[in-house]
């Protein structure tokens, strides 16, 4: 069983339902106009942060024995989050997530966020570090190399605490007061790194009241419905120009149910997501009487890409389990919870073909070869370095799916997203992109087809290394020799 520092606090805070973290939380603050109460943006763990708002085994922190497709201890409850990828998941995750590296030599980092171009992290601290592919660069100029991170919780919640509790708050929270600096993510495509600066008040929308239990800890009421400010720069904002789609079932990322968002508004909605919340009414159309309510955390529910949108899905896991004579069929609300956001809220009906019950196993793996095949006879002084870097991202990713991947639905999605990396590469000479990447918006693995022909490779050169390759990738087929731990290729 994985354990952690992160686990073995939590498990002593589900004691008293709710209790303070070892870990310190991001904290940004600012006195009432009544002087009795501050108000201040914490970094709550995910049972801190569900445990009052009706969802199902809120303040369980059970972990979990069985791991789930991409190798991961997610079918526990709201235990922390580790992803095997060092690209993707650690700086997408620390958008609005709290972040924890571990080195080989025993290091510990505390991510806080990242410079515009993901190449400098920055700890909670303030200290800024290179980092490339896992390795960090420190101050003194040795190297550490990541081992494994966790993604521990939301790092900016809204929190009003009585200001005489206030000292004592920052001794177990990190402080960000107003006027500093919140920040996250770096630009990728649709996801933008944002810098904002913090302005937390009575009206904040999601603010949740901080009370100080008799024992020292503290606890979190229901997040209230607002439409104050979350930033000095501007008012409270809408989702705009997204499209919701309910999917096939895949189970590409373990899940039993997906709902993908995408359309050009997306990304900005994206990075600025912090939870989502699910609503079961079974055969209720009317949406009146819920029978089950789910909150998610991160990475195991909760997704965004740089060009296929918000990916949300439930897990069967001890944080969601049907209730009895329930198959997931049925009308659903989910409403996500996004920082300097008013709630958005999308009502859908999932058939039986939503639902996932058997994962098919790995059955053809010649369109993910001759994917790689394709981006194996590319040339990268014709594209330009980020262009290129993204793609590079995407075809290590697809090696290690096409090497241990058990399930049709890891192959497909592996191969739609090198498939759309590889059209979105930019030319030097051109300055445009050498393929569109609006299909990787509207489409999804299972349901695309991702087959060699979408690839555009750019010139006949190009074209005619990567016909000699695919031949020789589907004349060999896929020989696997060893069995490593999958990569999530989200």
């Amino acid at each position: 069983m994985r354990k952690n520092i992160f686990t073995k606090i939590a498990a002593v805070a589900a004691a008293t339902v709710l209790a303070v973290t070892a870990l310190p939380a991001l904290v940004s603050y600012t006195h009432a106009a009544d002087d009795e109460y501050s108000y201040v943006y914490a970094g709550l763990t995910w049972q801190e942060y569900w445990a009052n708002e009706g969802v199902y085994n809120a303040g369980d922190v059970t972990t979990s024995d069985e791991k789930d497709t991409h190798g991961e201890y997610d079918k526990g409850a709201f235990d922390t989050v580790t992803r095997a990828t060092t690209n993707h998941g650690l700086h997408r995750g620390s958008y609005q997530c709290m972040a924890t590296i571990d080195t080989e030599d025993g290091k510990k980092y505390e991510l806080a966020g990242w410079s515009s171009d993901g190449k400098q992290m920055i700890l909670t601290d303030g200290t800024q570090l290179s980092y490339s592919k896992g390795t960090i660069t420190n101050a003194d100029g040795t190297t550490s190399k990541l081992s494994s991170y966790e993604v521990t919780g939301i790092k900016y919640v809204p929190v009003k605490v009585k200001t005489s509790d206030l000292a004592d708050f920052e001794q177990h929270y990190r402080v960000v007061k107003n006027g500093e600096k919140l920040y996250g993510g770096y630009g990728e495509n649709a996801l933008k790194a944002y810098e904002y600066t913090a302005d937390v008040n009575a009206d904040t929308n999601g603010l949740k009241t901080a009370v100080k239990n008799a024992d020292g800890t503290y606890s979190f009421s229901a997040r209230q419905t607002g439409s104050g400010k979350s930033f000095a720069e501007q008012d409270i904002s809408v989702a705009a120009n997204i499209t919701p789609t309910v999917k096939d079932a895949t189970g590409s990322y373990g899940e039993f149910l997906r709902v993908d968002i995408n359309g050009d508004g997306y990304g900005a909605l994206g990075a600025m997501m912090q939870a989502v919340k699910w609503t079961y009414y079974g055969n209720d159309a009317t949406r009146i009487n819920a029978v089950a309510t789910y909150g998610t955390k991160f990475a195991a529910d909760n997704w965004m890409h740089k060009s296929m949108g918000i990916q949300l899905g439930l897990t069967d896991s001890a944080r969601c389990q049907l209730p009895a004579g329930y198959d997931g069929t049925g009308y659903w609300s989910l409403t996500v919870y996004a920082l300097g956001y008013t709630d958005t809220t999308i009502d859908f009906e999932a058939t039986d073909a939503n639902i996932v019950k058997v994962k098919a196993p790995v059955s053809d793996t010649s369109k993910l070869s001759a994917a790689i095949a394709a981006a194996d006879a590319l040339n990268e002084a014709d594209y330009t370095a980020e262009s290129w870097a993204a793609m590079k991202l995407e075809y290590e990713e697809a090696v290690d799916a096409l090497a241990v991947a058990e399930y049709q639905a890891d192959v497909d999605e592996a191969t739609e997203h090198l498939t759309a990396a590889i059209n979105a590469l930019v030319k030097v000479d051109a300055g445009t992109s050498s393929g569109s990447e609006e299909s990787g918006n509207t489409t999804d693995a299972g349901t695309s087809d991702t087959s060699v022909s979408d690839v555009k490779t750019g010139d006949s050169n190009n074209m005619m290394a990567y016909i000699a390759a695919a031949v020789l990738a589907l004349t060999a087929g896929v020989a696997v020799t060893g069995r490593r731990k999958i990569k999530d290729i989200r």
